[in-house]
């Protein structure tokens, strides 16, 4: 029978990773964490670009996301070197103003 109600004094504190109970239980070994930071992706591409009256990038993350970012969000990323040389420009302001790319 399950019980829905619980006395108070059946309460206990959390302890995390209590090693009496799992002794040598190392939680980097199950699971591999990396260098992950939370609620960071790795830029994967730059597929498109637009003039709205400011450059605006189409970013396509890692994690397979595509939204509409400015280029000063998109300055720094290596992706905008490799998308610049895909155009044969060497600035942004020189990418073609007429039109969006399509593939």
């Amino acid at each position: 029978r399950v019980h829905d109600r619980f006395h108070v004094s059946l309460l206990r504190p959390h302890i995390a990773h209590e090693d009496t109970q799992f002794p040598n239980r190392d939680i980097a070994y199950f699971y591999d964490l990396g260098n992950y930071v939370e609620g960071e992706t790795v830029v994967e591409d730059l597929i498109d670009h637009m003039f709205t009256p400011r450059l605006m990038f189409q970013v396509k993350w890692a994690d397979g996301d595509v939204m509409w970012a400015p280029l000063s969000v998109c300055s720094k990323l290596a992706a905008l070197d490799r998308y610049l040389a895909l155009h044969n420009v060497a600035h942004p302001r020189d990418l073609p103003k007429a039109g969006r790319m399509r593939k």
